[in-house]
């Protein structure tokens, strides 16, 4: 008499299908991974879209060096001699080269010696300026006289110049020469002119203010 077998009962979870087993064991591992993909990324920089460090490297790689412009070129100093003759503003330098020497000269001023106004009072009529000539980078012994400089105000009338100091000086390689000038001057536009030779090499424009 044959006795019936029963078939040993298998342990949990041996009877879900292998596709099923396959399935969940693919899972944790993406979750593993997703896990330390997280943890890496805490302790490190931020990236962009395309992947680069969130840094100045990141955003040349992505929208290209930014050019920088080169700061403008110094103006060159105007050039006078006794056949072309420079008008500037007061100030301003010229770079004369003479029969005996080159120098830059620089004129400026003038500096007002306005009295204190009275309360109500009206501006004064004029005053008395100081102009300021210097000669710098000789090439060779330059000398210059207070009589080779001249004014002259907006309606053409002479303004009388009176040296406040020596009435030649001399200017020299490494050696600067300054000539100081006084005048009296009215409200508006004038002019400071420097002959050399009897034959004008530069003029600067001013204005004087007297209110």
């Amino acid at each position: 008499m044959n006795t019936p077998r029963h078939t040993a009962p298998g342990r949990a979870g041996s009877g879900l299908p292998g596709l099923r087993r396959t399935a969940l064991a693919a899972c944790r591992f993406v979750l593993a991974a997703a896990l330390l993909t997280a943890a890496s990324g805490c302790g490190g920089g931020h990236t962009t879209a395309a992947g680069h460090p969130d840094d100045a490297t990141g955003t040349v790689h992505d929208l290209g060096a930014v050019p920088i412009p080169s700061p403008p070129a110094a103006q060159a100093t105007p050039a006078a001699d006794e056949a072309h003759l420079q008008l500037v503003a007061m100030g301003s330098p010229v770079r004369a080269t003479l029969p005996e020497a080159g120098a830059v000269v620089r004129a400026s001023g003038p500096t007002e010696d306005l009295p204190s106004p009275a309360p109500g009072g009206k501006p004064p009529e004029s005053t008395t300026g100081t102009l300021t000539i210097t000669f710098d980078q000789a090439t060779a012994p330059l000398t210059l006289h207070a009589e080779d400089f001249a004014s002259r105000d907006e309606q053409g009338k002479d303004i009388a110049l009176t040296p406040a100091g020596a009435t030649t000086v001399t200017a020299a390689p490494g050696h600067p020469a300054t000539l100081t000038l006084t005048g009296t001057f009215q409200a508006g536009a004038a002019q400071l002119t420097w002959h050399h030779d009897r034959k004008t090499v530069a003029v600067w424009d001013f204005n004087i203010e007297l209110d």
